[in-house]
């Protein structure tokens, strides 16, 4: 009885953790860089030349 308890919270909370994982969705680092001329400076270029 003691281990379907342990088995049933430890599914749970695996359950859980992947849960407000999954609802955190994708980072932002992995977003689309605006379509701007300007956003080049951050390669390092100069776009008003």
């Amino acid at each position: 009885m003691v281990e379907i308890i342990i088995l049933v919270s430890a599914a749970l909370l695996v359950g859980l953790i992947i849960f407000r994982l999954s609802k955190r969705g994708i980072s932002k680092k992995y977003d689309r860089k605006p379509a701007n001329p300007w956003s080049a400076l951050n390669e390092g270029i100069d776009p008003s030349l």
